[in-house]
């Protein structure tokens, strides 16, 4: 059985622009679901964490892992035509 390093799958290797052009989003949606944002509702202003988290946040690159995690959530929104919302819950859900 071949043991994986998980230390490189979580190696800095990607430039957010490199990473949307391979998974073929625009940088802009890819940039929004890497950092901290709030949104207006009715109830006031709410925050939102990043839908990935990168390995070192201080630097812009991303890990492989970030590129499996934004492959998976373009699919999740595209294909089966899932909410932001409704995937944050199941992200919080999941961390707990």
């Amino acid at each position: 059985m071949v043991k994986w390093d998980n230390s490189v799958y979580n190696t800095l290797a990607y430039s957010v622009t490199d990473a949307a052009r391979y998974l073929r989003i625009p940088a802009v949606t890819l940039r929004s679901w890497l950092k901290d944002r709030s949104h207006t509702t009715k109830n006031g202003q709410q925050a939102f964490e990043p839908l990935s988290q990168r390995p070192d946040p201080g630097l812009p690159q991303l890990s492989f892992t970030n590129l499996v995690e934004a492959h998976v959530l373009r699919i999740i929104r595209e294909t089966h035509q899932v909410k932001l919302d409704k995937v944050r819950k199941a992200l919080n859900y999941m961390s707990q």
